[in-house]
């Protein structure tokens, strides 16, 4: 079963994207922060998606994107980024840096649903 790392601080998010993932039939792993869900990535490599907030304590969602790009075998996941606070120039640097996909938020269940089907299906 694939599975989807979701880097995100907020409790509410973490079931609601969490509870989405695991409804469309994937395994959600929950990380509270960006340096957590860099060291569930280098655990186990079985991660087919990263879904993470840009504001988060430890790590940033915006360093996380470059630490993972920096690796050859992360190159090619899959990276959603969902916030509430941010510009259409942060987006576009985001997209420069490596994300494959931005959503606001809060985050809209069906713009969910697609990019993990389109991630993993």
């Amino acid at each position: 079963m694939l599975k989807v790392l979701i880097a995100e601080d907020d409790p509410i998010s973490q079931r609601f994207v969490s509870a989405i993932v695991e409804r469309l039939g994937y395994c959600a792993l929950v990380s509270p922060n960006g340096r957590h869900a860099w060291e569930a990535l280098c655990a186990e490599n079985r991660f087919g998606l990263l879904i993470t907030d840009i504001m988060m304590p430890g790590m940033d969602g915006t360093t996380l994107i470059r630490t993972m790009r920096s690796e050859e075998r992360f190159r090619e996941m899959p990276v959603v980024v969902m916030s509430a606070f941010i510009g259409v120039s942060e987006i576009s640097s985001l997209l420069g840096i490596g994300a494959t996909w931005f959503m606001p938020k809060p985050v809209e269940r069906n713009v969910l649903e697609d990019y993990v089907k389109r991630a993993l299906g």
